[in-house]
């Protein structure tokens, strides 16, 4: 599984035994196996890692679309993670048809507000476009200000809304990452 690169950054693939020791909120192994010196809030997604670590197991295929640690790449530091809902799955829009991604990052406290998860999110729009993906789909809640900045910023259009499994309002964005070629 090959790593994806931006210009300060690693979107580096956390192996099965990460993503499980993630789960087990095991700070001494995901350390080991992920990085040195975890934030705290990676362990706030132990029941992402749990998730995401099943459908690996489940669907070998998924694991390139599984989470990404991102990593500076002049530190080593992690300062976030980033995945894919699932592989690319046919889906319809408007009456055309193609692959579609859904994907959820965070970046941590304090780097937030340094252009880290816009740099990560595009990088992982051309890894998905390479794949001959089509649309992205973002879900972010309505008060999710940096998100929803991040999504118009990228071009996504606001699709619908619904209520997420905690119950909340998000909104749904699409994002055409192959857009008809002009002549």
């Amino acid at each position: 599984m090959i790593d994806i690169e931006t210009s300060r950054c690693v979107l580096r693939l956390v192996p099965l035994a990460g993503l499980a020791a993630t789960a087990a909120r095991d700070i001494d192994a995901a350390g080991r196996i992920i990085g040195p010196n975890l934030s705290e809030e990676w362990f706030e997604l132990d029941w992402v890692a749990d998730l995401r670590l099943n459908q690996w197991k489940q669907d070998p295929q998924y694991a390139p679309w599984s989470i990404r640690a991102i990593t500076l790449r002049s530190t080593g530091e992690i300062v976030g993670s980033i995945n894919c809902h699932d592989r690319p799955k046919p889906f319809r829009y408007n009456g055309d048809e193609g692959q579609a991604i859904e994907i959820g990052y965070t970046i941590f406290s304090p780097w937030r507000r340094k252009g880290y998860a816009s740099e990560a999110v595009r990088q992982l729009f051309e890894f998905a476009a390479g794949s001959g993906v089509k649309w992205v789909v973002l879900s972010i809640l309505p008060d999710n200000a940096p998100s929803q900045h991040l999504a118009k910023e990228l071009g996504a259009y606001k699709v619908d809304s619904q209520l997420n499994e905690e119950n909340m309002p998000e909104d749904i964005y699409l994002v055409d990452i192959q857009p008809a070629l002009t002549p």
